[in-house]
């Protein structure tokens, strides 16, 4: 037997002693738990000696174990009444992956890697709300905001570039308004007068004057958003005034002094712009003193729940339905491709449909909440049709849910989250053909 000694001692500053990130277990619902950092052997349930306790309904005394296998931390359920749910589905063993949502009971977590404790979401700046994610991704410019270094905010449609810009701006203490303008929506002919003003009679349709929007930002911020959709011809004025901090409005001879705090916004990186010959290197160069990238919001699932709470909450004067877990969870699996703005859009729309509700529930989510139940034709339901309609439209789920199990009724249903009862109680009186059994001990998770 061969048997290898270390003999090289590692300095702290090597790459081999660089710490590895850890794996943390994020209580997103209900409010006000703490962050879990995981170790091998650790039981999730009621139980006082659990390393994990959870209290409310559907959790049992031993529900979960959590157990380190290589590299990985892996999820094992203690055969609990109401089952352990990763991503959606019901699980006996699975690897709790960075990103995963769990729901045990009426609690929703979800799997993050980081090197400390991950920051709770709350108030990052005025009016901007975020967890650690968006503490990281913004943490540069928060500290440049007293400066006046320009800003490049990059991020897709619906992640608060705008929002981040406003934080920026009240932390600067600058005097001066914040000003924003979307710069795809300034008409060709007319973006150098929006942007610099002009005087009355200056061309056709000038009937008055117009200080323009970088002195009706002076001593304040200008955000320019879709900076890359201006002009080519008229870039290279807005970099002469980035410059100069000059403005000369369109019929004028004198140039007027500015003193305006420059953040711009793409949804992509202005180096592809500059590839693409949208936009300047020059002017590049002059705007990018900063930049930070946004993530989306599926990159920063644990932000979901306390933001939609939160804008139920704002939304309803103050007084929100109570929510339920599996709403949460279909909400945090949500690939959410109009970021926080598509949430904030649910949040009104379910309140403004069923606000009067004492619970919102799954159910009321739109069709495209429900790609992660079992695939397949059937369509929902009227969420007041008939009870017989309700019956049937149950049942085709559950005989979709057998397919995909091999006919295993336990798994079968909690994939479609009802109870084992339940499906039993739906499958008595249909064709025995259209459907193959096998009886499975374990009970499932009832959403009636």
């Amino acid at each position: 037997m061969v048997r290898y000694v270390e003999t090289t001692q590692r300095e702290d500053d090597s790459i081999a002693a660089v710490i590895r990130p850890k794996t943390w277990l994020r209580w997103v619902f209900p409010s006000g738990q703490e962050s879990v950092l995981l170790d091998h052997g650790m039981a999730m349930g009621r139980d006082s000696e659990c390393q994990i306790q959870l209290a409310g309904n559907g959790v049992s005394r031993r529900h979960l174990e959590v157990y380190r296998q290589g590299p990985l931390f892996v999820l094992k359920d203690l055969r609990s009444t109401n089952g352990s749910f990763l991503d959606g589905k019901r699980i006996e063993h699975a690897p709790a992956l960075p990103g995963s949502v769990l729901r045990v009971g009426d609690h929703v977590g979800i799997f993050t890697e980081c090197a400390d404790s991950p920051s709770e979401f709350g108030e990052i700046a005025l009016g901007l709300f975020g967890g650690h994610e968006l503490r990281v991704a913004v943490d540069g410019v928060r500290r440049a905001a007293t400066s006046d270094l320009s800003i490049v905010i990059i991020g897709a449609t619906g992640t608060g570039k705008e929002r981040v810009a406003q934080a920026v701006h009240q932390l600067s203490g600058r005097k001066g308004p914040f000003h924003a303008i979307n710069c795809a929506a300034l008409p060709k002919s007319l973006a150098e007068a929006e942007l610099f003003g002009y005087r009355k009679g200056a061309f056709t349709g000038a009937e008055r004057a117009s200080v323009g929007h970088f002195r009706a930002a002076d001593r304040g911020t200008l955000f320019l958003d879709e900076i890359a959709e201006l002009p080519l011809s008229l870039q290279s004025k807005l970099l002469r005034v980035l410059e100069e901090r000059v403005v000369t409005p369109l019929g004028e001879t004198e140039a007027i002094p500015i003193d305006v705090r420059v953040i711009a916004a793409t949804q992509r990186p202005l180096q592809d712009s500059v590839a693409a010959q949208e936009l300047r290197d020059d002017l590049l160069a002059r705007l990018d003193g900063l930049t930070v990238i946004l993530p989306a919001l599926r990159e920063r699932r644990a932000d979901i729940a306390p933001l939609f709470q939160r804008f139920t909450t704002d939304y309803s004067g103050g007084r929100p339905p109570a929510i339920d877990s599996k709403l949460i969870e279909s909400l945090c699996l949500h690939s959410w491709p109009g970021n926080v703005r598509e949430l904030e859009q649910l949040a009104r729309r379910l309140l403004a449909v069923h606000g009067v509700e004492p619970l919102l529930k799954r159910s009321f989510l739109p069709d495209s909440f429900s790609s992660r139940l079992p695939q397949g034709s059937v369509s929902r339901p009227p969420a007041e049709g008939p009870l017989s309609e309700r019956r049937d439209y149950d049942v085709r789920r559950l005989a979709q849910a057998l397919k995909q199990t091999a006919g295993n009724v336990a798994a079968a249903a909690g994939l479609v989250g009802f109870s084992r009862q339940r499906a039993y109680r739906l499958l008595d009186g249909q064709n025995p053909t259209d459907f193959t059994l096998a009886h499975d001990g374990s009970a499932g998770d009832d959403d009636a």
